[in-house]
Parts: C-alpha cells; sequence; structure tokens
C-alpha cells in the first residue's frame, strides 16, 4: 500500500484504530443464583468507526465455585446497552448455551480460576456496543464472580475490516 493512503487517513485492512479497557477486582462478589445466564455487571463498550470493523475481544475472568461436583459457566453477550448484576441479559450471545467459553467444576473443596476468551467478532454497527460477562450455575451451585479480589479484564480493540 502506498503511504499516501495513510496520509489521507486510511489504514490498512487488520490495523488496530481503536482501544477500550476495563479492570475489575472489587471483591464485590456477585452470585450467580441461576441456571440461565445472567449479568455479572462487568462490561465495556465500544463505538466502532466502520460497520465493517471488527472487535477483537480480549477476555479474563476470576471465578469462584463453592459446592463440589457443580458447574458454574461464564460467557459473553454483545448488546446495546450495559447488564446489571444478576440482571436478565438478551442481544446476541458470543460462545455456546452449555457452558460458554468457560466454566469451574471440581469434585472437592474449594476452585478458584481464571477463564479466558478472545474473539474476532462483527458487529456491523456504527452504534455504541456493550460486550457483557455473564454467568450460570448448574442447580445448587455457589458460583461467584468478582469474590476475593482477583482482577478481571476486558479488552476490545477495534480492527479495520
Amino acid at each position: 500500500m502506498a503511504l499516501t493512503k495513510i496520509a489521507d487517513g486510511g489504514m490498512p485492512s487488520g490495523s488496530i484504530i481503536q482501544g477500550v479497557s476495563v479492570k475489575q477486582g472489587s471483591g464485590s462478589g456477585v452470585g450467580a443464583n441461576s441456571t440461565d445466564w445472567h449479568g455479572t455487571g462487568f462490561g465495556k463498550s465500544i463505538t466502532p468507526s466502520s460497520t465493517s470493523s471488527k472487535i477483537l475481544v480480549l477476555c479474563s475472568v476470576a471465578l469462584y465455585q463453592g459446592t463440589a461436583s457443580k458447574y458454574y459457566s461464564v460467557n459473553l453477550y454483545r448488546h446495546t446497552a450495559a447488564f446489571t448484576a444478576n440482571g436478565s441479559v438478551s442481544g446476541t450471545q458470543l460462545f455456546n448455551d452449555g457452558l460458554g467459553f468457560g466454566a469451574v467444576y471440581g469434585n472437592n473443596g474449594d476452585r478458584m480460576h481464571t477463564k479466558t476468551c478472545f474473539l474476532l467478532d462483527s458487529p456491523n454497527t456504527t452504534s455504541e456496543i456493550y460486550y457483557n460477562v455473564c454467568h450460570k450455575e448448574e442447580s445448587g451451585g455457589s458460583g461467584i464472580f468478582d469474590g476475593y479480589n482477583i482482577d478481571s479484564t476486558i479488552v476490545l480493540l477495534e480492527v479495520v475490516g
């Protein structure tokens, strides 16, 4: 590509043109309390500059499961608004419905895990969009998001399409 294209404001496909992030590790503890997906109150928004842009999502979340032989899972949703802690979810679910992008499970004792996801999303919009972390637990479980002052992070990078 000629340098004149870059000087004219055009960036080659694959260039990162915007980045935002958020970190949370308050130790406030949000229990899942549901076998359906619910918000954790943790998410971040970005406003793409073009409908052809991609959003590279980098997410790492700290989880705790205190009940043996029960799954505690996390997922990511794209929506036009932020989700509240244990509020209902809507929008586009970005990972599978079963266990999302990761789950904590063990046969005995307390379990703390960090689950990480990477996703190149195509939201096809120039409106503000939110990437919200959601959680659910198997019936009788005791999953907790942000319970032990272990940081969780989300990084959103706009990539030229």
